[in-house]
């Protein structure tokens, strides 16, 4: 009898398990090159390398929602984010009201984050103000942070921007302390900046 039980048991379990794996949406990848923006996305920006995508349309079904790419160093993280949330027309630049708020709402998100456990001591290190990179202007901010598992001090950075009827929002994390890695984050937004058409 107690054979049975286990039989039954692992079949019962087997049946969840099965429904947990299709019950998670496929990620998508998302294309190397953004047609909506011209924007590419190929394996290497500057010193870091591309570690993954994701097409939110195809993965989640909703298109709404845009891509993310992502890109990594041994010191840094960098993801690029494009979507429109479904809006028509969004000024280029820094200051139209779409820009701005979706630049309140990525700071609100990375400070539930720290509420959530993923920093500690979050503060405003730079800014709000205004970034030029190359021919590219973005509201921006920078904080200063702790991670909570290696009490390793970091910075992370937020770009956010009109682009061809689209919001374009980087996220960027990195040691504090680290002047290579400073370089390199700096590198990534450089080279990126460069190959975007204005």
């Amino acid at each position: 009898m107690s054979r049975r039980i286990v039989g039954v048991a692992a079949a019962v379990l087997a049946l969840l398990l099965a429904l947990v794996v299709t019950a998670q949406p496929a990620r998508v990848p998302a294309p190397e090159r953004n047609d909506e923006t011209g924007l590419a996305f190929p394996d290497t920006i500057g010193p870091a390398r591309k570690v993954g995508s994701t097409d939110y349309g195809q993965s989640n079904g909703a298109p709404e929602l845009g891509y993310a790419w992502n890109y990594e160093t041994q010191a840094i993280t960098t993801t690029f984010y494009i979507y429109n949330f479904g809006i028509a027309e969004i000024p280029p630049g820094a200051r139209g009201a779409v820009v701005l708020t979706q630049f309140q709402q990525a700071i609100a998100d990375i400070e539930i984050g720290a509420k959530a456990g993923r920093y500690e001591q979050l503060k405003p290190s730079q800014g709000p103000g205004d970034c030029t990179v190359g021919t590219m202007i973005f509201r921006c901010i920078t904080f200063t942070a702790v991670l909570p598992k290696e009490k390793r001090p970091v910075f992370t950075r937020l770009f956010v921007t009109g682009y061809r009827n689209y919001v374009l929002k980087i996220r960027q994390d990195w040691p504090q302390n680290a002047p290579a890695a400073t370089r390199e984050v700096d590198a990534v937004i450089q080279t990126f900046a460069n190959s975007a058409s204005p």
